[in-house]
């Protein structure tokens, strides 16, 4: 690339021919470039005044530098390759996956570590292919070579997973940026005939973080589950959606969402369930709850279904609350300290979910922060209650 910089029909030949990536690859490059420009830049903009302009300086963006590296090692059936490199080797497999068409038994494991930079723009393809079972954990944290927090820093990120038949794919996502980072992240899952996707995202950093996970169930007999657990504080703004899409028959989806805000930060979730004629005998569960731990927190919960079959099961729940106070009264008068009582159902509130994710380094973490963070708000807590 040398000297050239910025977003550019030029700069996305260079890439492409840099990293000797095959034509179809380049015209995937090059048709995403032009829908790119046509559109205009996501914004956050709701009524909770949820605002965070997308003012990324696209001419200082360098793609080679941007590029994220992982060492790895293949075993057991499991390949992990730089896209580039797999749009020449799996071309049979990649290209299909990419334009849009629709293992082993035992469970295989795959890690990774991505590191924010100023501005990093990130593309995961998952293959599963029939009947493999995979397990993927995605850890995003600061880099440790960035040490300014002054200058805004962004993330732009797809992941997408393909189920074929019979596959099993838990995704899992820990995301622990700096609080001078924007994000917007997409993650998309294709579930084919009894296949499952199961995602699970915890989110304990960031400055504003734009996100959608959607899966569609293409198949009989898929099914889905979405976990998201997330801890705000400061000025942080989430703006989340979990989305799944029926479109056969015998299909299952499950949506649980448990959220804390305190300081000045704000949330909007959405959780959407559309259930398609075709899809009879489908079940689609939301459910949404949201912890405010300050009086300047914010929060909105925004369930949503459509269903356009009668022989169907779909449910929704949503509720935004503070402490119960007469819940806290009754654990202080057998003994606990105000700020342990509070530390305590803060915990008991996240735990039914965490439980539930089978990734036990981030529920752990998750747990530490939920720790550290209630430190100073059990106090806060306290006085405003005054107790």
């Amino acid at each position: 690339m040398g000297e050239q910089a910025g977003l550019s029909e030029e700069a996305v030949r260079k890439l492409s021919k840099a990293k000797n990536e095959p034509e179809w690859m380049l015209q995937r490059r090059l048709d995403a470039l032009r829908q790119f420009e046509k559109l205009p830049m996501p914004q956050l903009m709701y009524g909770l005044h949820v605002s965070a302009p997308a003012n990324i300086n696209l001419a200082e963006l360098r793609s080679e530098e941007c590029a994220t590296r992982h060492e790895h090692s293949e075993s057991d059936g499991v390949i992990i390759e730089d896209l580039s490199a797999a749009a020449t080797k799996y071309e049979s497999i990649l290209a299909k996956k990419m334009e849009g068409d629709k293992a082993e038994k035992d469970t295989k494991k795959i890690w990774l570590q991505l590191r924010q930079k100023q501005t990093e723009i990130v593309h995961v393809v998952v293959i599963a292919e029939e009947n493999a079972n995979l397990n993927v954990t995605e850890a995003l944290v600061p880099d440790e070579n960035e040490r300014s927090h002054d200058v805004k820093q962004y993330r732009l990120e797809l992941d997408e997973v393909f189920a074929a038949t019979g596959a099993k794919v838990k995704f899992a996502t820990m995301q622990k940026l700096p609080q001078n980072t924007n994000s917007m992240i997409s993650r998309k899952a294709t579930a084919e005939k009894d296949s499952s996707v199961d995602w699970a995202d915890i989110s304990i950093g960031g400055g504003s973080t734009k996100q959608e996970t959607a899966s569609c169930l293409n198949g009989e007999g898929a099914s889905s589950t979405i976990r998201m657990a997330f801890f705000g504080d400061e000025a942080q703004q989430l703006d989340i959606m979990a989305k799944a899409v029926h479109n056969s028959r015998n299909t299952k989806s499950n949506m649980r969402i448990k959220g804390a805000l305190k300081g000045k930060a704000k949330a909007i979730v959405q959780s959407f369930t559309k259930i398609m004629k075709t899809a009879a005998n489908s079940e689609g569960h939301q459910k949404a709850n949201i912890l405010l731990l300050s009086d300047t927190a914010r929060a909105s919960p925004i369930p949503k279904l459509e269903i356009d079959n009668y022989d169907v099961k779909a449910s929704h729940e949503a509720s935004v609350g503070q402490l119960d106070k007469e819940k806290l009264f009754y654990m202080m008068s057998r003994g606990l300290d105000g700020k342990d009582a509070v530390k305590l159902v803060v915990e008991g509130f996240f735990e039914p979910l965490l439980k539930e994710i089978p990734f036990e380094e981030m529920t752990e973490d998750m747990r530490k922060t939920i720790e550290t963070k209630m430190e100073t708000a059990g106090q806060e807590i306290m006085a405003d209650t005054g107790a």
